[in-house]
């Protein structure tokens, strides 16, 4: 009878010492999303896409954000700090296309894969140092060109254009006006008389703009890199006595935007479709955490949204 029991409690403790094995098994993967800024709509759009997808998956997510959309080395350091942490995976929108090349490294060392969401890392950057990245985002040189195109063909292919650039050496940026300056290549008769930086900020859109109006009264069309800035080229033109006069683009399908758009104030902006890039980039770090192949680049179709397509929204 003894030895009956004996056996039985040998396996009940047997089973009972597998239990912690099946409890870790059973977590959720955490996974951090670091960004730069939720002082735009579009990363809180971008924050809200995570939380769902996070929910729909089952991810313990952790999400941080820099005081400020250029607080480089504060970015910098939340990375460090989530390799420090032993996060399952990273999810990370750079803030500058060259600096975090390290940070890149250092996860890819302790193992933990890291994705680069939205703003992509510079390639020749990379490929010197070493580092083989994986990218999920908007072809920004292509949203760029887009945009400028449908500006240019609003104007019938004549006319002046300045240009609102974003950080001067940050890729999403400068793609975005290598696009525009292609597209306004195309058209001989389309004159650039202006292209400066307002650091994707509203009110130093709204200053930078000002003083290019006051320079060229003649502007007859403005591409500014993303919505924020945008906001603040409407209102400088506004302010000056141009509105419906200059034809104005934005870059980030911000709701706004989209409703200056409506109402004539902007002639398009372009929708990067923001909680499906984050979707997709949980996808992917959940396929490297159970180490499963995921492409290194990954394009989401942007969307021009003009006049018409934004009755589709």
């Amino acid at each position: 009878m003894k030895s009956k029991f004996l056996t039985k409690v040998l396996k009940l403790t047997a089973i009972a010492a597998l239990f912690p094995a099946i409890s870790y098994a059973a977590e959720k993967p955490q996974i951090a999303l670091l960004m730069k800024t939720l002082s735009n709509e579009y990363f809180i759009s971008m924050k809200q896409g995570a939380e769902e997808t996070a929910k729909q998956k089952d991810v313990d997510l952790i999400i941080q954000v820099a005081e400020k959309e250029d607080s480089t080395e504060q970015l910098i350091g939340l990375v460090e700090n989530m390799i420090a942490k032993k996060v399952d995976a990273i999810i990370v929108t750079p803030n500058d296309s060259i600096a975090f090349i390290p940070a890149f490294q250092k996860a890819e060392k302790a193992g933990i894969p890291i994705i680069d969401l939205d703003v992509r890392l510079d390639a020749d950057a990379a490929k010197a140092a070493g580092l083989n990245f994986n990218y999920v985002g908007v072809d920004n040189f292509n949203g760029g060109y887009l945009a400028a195109k449908n500006l240019a063909e609003k104007l019938g292919g004549k006319g002046n254009v300045a240009i609102v650039e974003g950080i001067p050496g940050v890729d999403n940026g400068e793609q975005r006006k290598g696009g525009a300056l292609k597209a306004f290549a195309e058209y001989p008769n389309i004159k650039i008389v202006a292209s400066q930086s307002a650091n994707w900020e509203t009110e130093q859109a709204l200053n930078v703009t000002t003083n290019m109006l006051t320079a060229n009264p003649n502007i007859n069309g403005i591409f500014a890199a993303n919505d924020n800035m945008a906001v603040g080229v409407v209102t400088a033109v506004e302010n000056a006595g141009f509105g419906g006069k200059v034809l104005i683009t934005g870059y980030d399908g911000i709701p706004l935007a989209i409703e200056y758009v409506k109402q004539g104030k902007m002639q398009n902006t372009i929708d990067q479709l923001p909680k499906k890039q984050v979707a997709i980039a949980i996808e992917h770090a959940l396929k490297q955490i159970h180490k499963e192949p995921i492409p290194a680049v990954y394009y989401v179709d942007p969307v021009v949204v003009d006049k018409n397509e934004s009755k589709n929204y």
